[in-house]
Parts: structure tokens; C-alpha cells; sequence
């Protein structure tokens, strides 16, 4: 029998009780097509969108609900119920979203476990760069990373070996699984640990398995496949939406659509975290700001000489935080457009609800 608390916990207790009298409800996202909401109350499921207050208030496209978001909503009698706040976020995966505009795209919310998923077969899906950079995001998120090489069945004995040592040299500290989504070999070492109500992302570029990954782990079909006749696109990922499986163990699985394209959105701290070898060496530095770019007395300059670190590492640390300070920039910009935004969206509605054209519920 399932467990219907969604991943409830006491992280949101205290922000629930602002709203005891209010009417609204708590409930979790667990899908979203074309800005309608699908949430989960307790045993029940309600299609919801946002409020007229709700979308006045909102500055940018992050404010709107994601996968994974408790939300607090108003349950309507035959009708759309309408959702009038997104609760605090534990954890959100985010990256850049697509275009000029310096906006960020929630990606999935309130995730314990990420799995960075790469399919090893062929090397098309797995590079040492791409994996900093998605490992980058996962530690930005709030969530712990966990990296999972797919496809170890199609793969030789030298690129399994070969996969191994480059996750290990890119992720010092990560739990790493070799993995097979269709043989379940290092499945069970997964889910069958983790306690009910935990809640699992699944990420990574297309085509590396997470559909037939994600019913492996479930024992069920949740995702369809789209099954190729070559051996190394077997299982392509399909998925053109977010969604949040409850499987019957308590444990919660979100799957999302694979990412062409993921740039970053994310702090100093979370590309220290990636590139913590670095981080430690800097410890070492003559001057604390050191740039490791030709200063005296640079430890990091000092292990690319004796070859404790690589230069394809150290020039990859160097345009991941080249790309943060830029993305710092135009945040700031982005924020000073928003503020005014927001001014006048929310005079706008009080105008409206004056004139009688508008509501607050």
C-alpha cells in the first residue's frame, strides 16, 4: 500500500501555519502540461492553475510552480481549483533558460537525491566536461548528486574502466554506479535504501536511458520507451514532460525531458564543489584572491607543473567560473527589471480590483 504523504516533512510545518485559517491546502506538483497543475492532496489529485493574484504577484518565470513544488491551493467544486502560493523551496535543480533574456528555469523542486544519468556506450553521451557541468548544477540545487553510468551492458570492458576513472577524476567524493537500466545490474544498490518519502531527480542528456531506467527501478511501466533497432540507442528517452512518480516503496521518482542545452545558473561555491581538488590546493595560495592565472605563489599553477592536475580540468574550472561571474552580471541587471515589474504589475491589479474587473482569489 502506498504512502500518500508525498514527501511531506517538517521543513514546511512552520510556513503552513501562516496559513491555517486561510482555506487553502497544501498539496505537491506532480505534473504540469501547458500551465496546468496536477497535484497530489493526501490520496486525491486536483488539476489547479494559478490565480489572477497569483500571476499578477509573479516577477519571473521561476516563481511559477515546477515538478516536485508544494503548493497551497484552493480546492473549487466543479471547476479548476486555483493555486495562490508556491511554498519555500528545500532544493530547486535550475539552469539558465534558453534565449538572450538572463532568466532561470526551474527545472524540478524540493529533490533529496539527483542522479546525473550518462550512457557510456559509445562516448557520445558522457564527456568529462559535460558531467562537470551538470555536477555543477546538481550541487547548486540543494540536492545531493549521485552519478549513474547507464548502458553498461553495451559497453566494453576498456569503456567501462574508461567511464569509471573519468567520473572518479571529476567528481571526487560522488557515489558513483555502473549501471543497466535493461539487465538492472547495480539497481538494487539505489532505491532499496532509501526511506519512504524520499524524493529522487533524474537528469542528464538525451538519450542515455532515463525512461527504461526509471520503470527498472519502479518494477512497472511508468515511461514509455522508444526502442531503436541499434543496440546503442535502445531505451532512447521519449519524455516530453516533467512528472513525479509515487512508487509503492514511499520513494518518489521525477523524470524530465533530456537537456540539448543546460547553462549554468549557479554560485561561486557550487563550481568549488565540483572542482574541490582545485578548491583545496587554492588553500595553498600565497594570496587568498588568487586567480590561479600567473600569480606568485599559486598552488593550483604549481600542481598543473608537477602534473597533479590536468589542464583540461583546470581550463574547464576556469570557464565555469568565467561563466558564473558573467551570469552574476546580467543577474543584477535582471533583478532591476523585475523590481520595476513587479511595481507596476501589482498597481495594475489594485486599478483593476477598484474598477471591478479583477479579483484577488
Amino acid at each position: 500500500m502506498k504512502n500518500f504523504n508525498w514527501g511531506w516533512n517538517p521543513f514546511y510545518n512552520n510556513e503552513m501555519e501562516k496559513y491555517i485559517d486561510s482555506g487553502l491546502s497544501a498539496g505537491r506538483v506532480i505534473r504540469e502540461t501547458r500551465h496546468l497543475y496536477l497535484i497530489a492532496y493526501h490520496d486525491k489529485t486536483f488539476t489547479a492553475e494559478v490565480s489572477g493574484a497569483f500571476r499578477y504577484k509573479a516577477a519571473h518565470p521561476s516563481d511559477f510552480p515546477v515538478i516536485g513544488d508544494w503548493v497551497l491551493f484552493r480546492q473549487e467544486k466543479g471547476g479548476l481549483s486555483m493555486i495562490e502560493e508556491v511554498m519555500l523551496r528545500k532544493s530547486c535543480f535550475s539552469r539558465k533558460a534558453a534565449g538572450e533574456k538572463t532568466d532561470e528555469q526551474v527545472i524540478a523542486a524540493n529533490i533529496d537525491i539527483i542522479y546525473l544519468v550518462f550512457g557510456i556506450h559509445g562516448g557520445r553521451n558522457f564527456t568529462a566536461g559535460g558531467l562537470e557541468r551538470y555536477l555543477t548544477l546538481a550541487w547548486d540545487s540543494g540536492a545531493n548528486p549521485m552519478i549513474l553510468l547507464n548502458k553498461a551492458d553495451l559497453a566494453s570492458d576498456e569503456e567501462r574502466e574508461k567511464a569509471l576513472l573519468t567520473a572518479e577524476n571529476c567528481a571526487p567524493g560522488v557515489d558513483i554506479h555502473l549501471i543497466s537500466a535493461i539487465t538492472g545490474e547495480g539497481l538494487d544498490n539505489l532505491i532499496k535504501p532509501l526511506k519512504p518519502g524520499t524524493t529522487i531527480a533524474l537528469t542528464g542528456p538525451s538519450g542515455v536511458g532515463k525512461s527504461t531506467l526509471i520503470n527498472s527501478l519502479a518494477g512497472e511501466a511508468l515511461q514509455k520507451t522508444n526502442v531503436q533497432r541499434e543496440g546503442d540507442l535502445k531505451g532512447m528517452h521519449t519524455t516530453t514532460s516533467r512528472e513525479l512518480f509515487l512508487l509503492s516503496s514511499g520513494v518518489m521518482l521525477i523524470d524530465s525531458p533530456g537537456l540539448k542545452e543546460i547553462q549554468l545558473w549557479a554560485e561561486d561555491e557550487s563550481v568549488g564543489e565540483t572542482f574541490s581538488d582545485i578548491r583545496k590546493l587554492a588553500e595553498n595560495c600565497r594570496f587568498t584572491d588568487c586567480s590561479h592565472q600567473g600569480e606568485p605563489g599559486c598552488a593550483v599553477q604549481e600542481a598543473l607543473v608537477e602534473g597533479e592536475l590536468e589542464y583540461r580540468r583546470y581550463d574547464n574550472y576556469l570557464d565555469l567560473m568565467k561563466e558564473v561571474s558573467y551570469l552574476k552580471t546580467k543577474q543584477s541587471e535582471t533583478a532591476a527589471r523585475d523590481e520595476r515589474e513587479k511595481g507596476k504589475n501589482f498597481a495594475k491589479l489594485i486599478k483593476d480590483v477598484k474598477k471591478g474587473n479583477k479579483r484577488l482569489i
